[in-house]
């Protein structure tokens, strides 16, 4: 990988990115509260299973479509693959955050001089969306573009745990090792799915998600 390229990717999957992400929990925080995620264990085998059930089956496959037909410049299909996400979302905080990441993406990538960011913050944009679009123009193959989806994502998720849980910094590292072998096979699976088996529906995950929209006391969005 050129290291310009990685240095992008390196940007685009950093916390400090300003797009909001931190500010979501996915129905983590429901699950450690209410649902008995509570130990590292436990969360090591949720993020686990969102992981390589849902995002692997969902959100990968399309994002190797979303790049393919970004570098295409095929207009249609990258409108397609937007909707397809959004409707793939099972709450309504799901969608939400999908939707506010990905707008806050888009004003980001546009500032910074991406073409194609702009039409964008006119219309309902997936993350996604504008993920693919960021590593088209900075020539992040595919591969990496996955995984540095995968890792900002969980990199989001252990900083849930911790905030949420009295979870050592030690023991969240512990989880990241042993996770990172299951994101390159995760990778790895994706891109032998086919599209018609696109999709994959976890219910406690959304239960979760859904459950966390009315949490009394929460410290993270809805």
């Amino acid at each position: 990988m050129p290291p310009l390229a990685l240095l992008k990717l390196m940007n685009l999957t950093s916390p400090a990115l300003p797009v909001g992400a931190f500010a979501y929990s996915q129905g983590l925080e429901w699950a450690i509260d209410h649902g008995g995620v509570d130990t590292p264990e436990k969360i090591h085998d949720w993020l686990q299973g969102v992981v390589s059930q849902g995002l692997g089956k969902t959100d990968l496959p399309v994002l190797f479509k979303l790049l393919q037909a970004w570098r295409a410049n095929d207009h249609e299909q990258i409108t397609y693959w937007n909707a397809w996400l959004l409707a793939a979302r099972e709450t309504q905080e799901l969608l939400d955050e999908d939707r506010h990441v990905g707008k806050a993406l888009a004003k980001l990538l546009r500032d910074l001089g991406v073409p194609g960011a702009e039409p964008w913050l006119e219309r309902p944009a997936s993350l996604l969306t504008l993920w693919t679009l960021a590593c088209a123009h900075w020539d992040i193959d595919a591969e990496n573009a996955a995984l540095g989806f995968l890792w900002s994502w969980l990199e989001n998720q252990i900083a849930v745990a911790g905030k949420t849980l009295p979870l050592a910094q030690t023991a969240a590292q512990r989880i990241l090792q042993r996770l990172m072998p299951i994101l390159a096979e995760t990778v790895a699976a994706a891109t032998q799915i086919k599209e018609e088996n696109f999709g994959a529906s976890l219910p406690g995950w959304a239960m979760a998600c859904a459950r966390h929209e009315t949490q009394y006391s929460r410290l993270f969005r809805s």
